[in-house]
């Protein structure tokens, strides 16, 4: 079984250090995103660090690769698959413990009934992919390669959900879901666009109703969560929140989390700027944004929106893993923003 974990990682080649980071995790073996490629069959030392700052030094074959060229065909990362050799070390045994402790914490939801979803893809290797995960995930599957042929396609039968991709002939995402929210029986049916990293592109798509959108490259168990969590959501665990920050301030969203130990991605939109704050139990692990304003470091970047008086957010409930780059609780953040803002106010004030 294959684990989706985000860990930094270094290998050896000719030319020197290669650093990286892993795409997934098993028992057996790893994928490492990376355009330095290893020829197939050749054996290095991998050097990986698990999230809580273990290294293990792992000895691996190079199994398989991704070349850059075959990674966009498929909508993927370029990389090579390593398969873990020789005895079982103290090291492997510790990335085993690791893995086991993963599996319990990270499950997908199930379906209690077989959900129909409609994949629309012009590209027919990302079509056959797509429609392959979701199948071994227990959704039932129809492929078509435009968005009219979707539309065709629900005139015979519902969907509960379709994915579909932002850029097409003819008809883009965006122009299928304003033509869905115009139809008296698919105006309710969730709709997901996979398409480009570009902000603008999924700012557009949430504009027009969009129910989530994936960035490409993407992994295909990454598909599959956001499909479970928009086919079938849980009423009591996957509902998510969603409101204005002119009504509840981000410090009181964060505070929230943290009380509750909340586990999800906030988004947060105002005036054409984005962002993404990365929840794990309540602990802020990472914060992504489209405008900087040259603030690298991700504590920066929170102190900056917690600054934001207006705008809206969407909570959306999921596991969430990978390393902390906050490096801060959020009850020290939001004291130590407080005690900014009193002396950047004290400044204004007369002597």
């Amino acid at each position: 079984m294959r684990l989706v974990s985000r860990c930094r990682v270094a290998f050896d080649r000719p030319s020197g250090i290669v650093e990286a980071e892993t795409e997934d995790l098993s028992a057996r073996g790893l994928f490492i995103r990376t355009d330095s490629l290893l020829p197939v069959g050749e054996e290095t030392e991998v050097r990986v660090v698990l999230p809580d700052g273990t290294l293990l030094a792992l000895r691996a074959r190079v199994a398989h690769m991704l070349t850059p060229s075959a990674a966009k065909a498929l909508g993927r990362h370029p990389g090579m698959g390593f398969e873990l050799v020789g005895r079982d070390t103290p090291e492997l045994i510790r990335l085993r413990t690791y893995i086991d402790n993963l599996k319990t914490e990270i499950t997908s939801p199930g379906l209690s009934t077989t959900t129909q979803v409609i994949v629309c893809e012009p590209s027919t290797p990302m079509r056959t992919r797509m429609a392959r995960c979701l199948e071994a995930a227990g959704f039932k599957v129809s492929a078509v390669a435009n968005a009219t042929e979707a539309l065709e396609m629900c005139a015979v039968w519902r969907p509960d959900a379709i994915v579909a991709a932002a850029m097409m002939d003819t008809m883009t995402g965006v122009d299928l879901a304003y033509a869905m929210s115009e139809h008296s029986t698919l105006s309710d049916v969730p709709l997901v666009l996979t398409g480009e990293e570009g902000d603008l592109g999924r700012l557009e798509a949430f504009r027009a109703g969009v129910r989530d959108y994936i960035p490409i490259p993407f992994l295909d168990e990454e598909l599959v969560i956001r499909m479970h969590r928009i086919a079938a959501p849980s009423p009591s665990t996957s509902q998510g929140l969603r409101g204005n920050l002119v009504d509840i301030g981000l410090g009181t969203l964060l505070s929230l989390f943290e009380f509750e130990r909340k586990s999800g991605i906030l988004l947060l939109l105002r005036n054409g700027e984005i962002a993404r704050i990365f929840v794990s139990e309540g602990k802020i692990l990472k914060v992504e944004a489209n405008t900087t304003n040259g603030v690298a470091r991700p504590k920066e970047r929170l102190m900056r929106l917690l600054d934001w008086r207006d705008g809206q957010f969407e909570f959306s409930p999921a596991a969430i893993g990978g390393p902390d780059e906050v490096g801060v609780t959020v009850t020290a953040l939001l004291l130590e923003h407080a005690r900014k803002s009193d002396e950047e106010t004290g400044k204004g004030r007369p002597i």
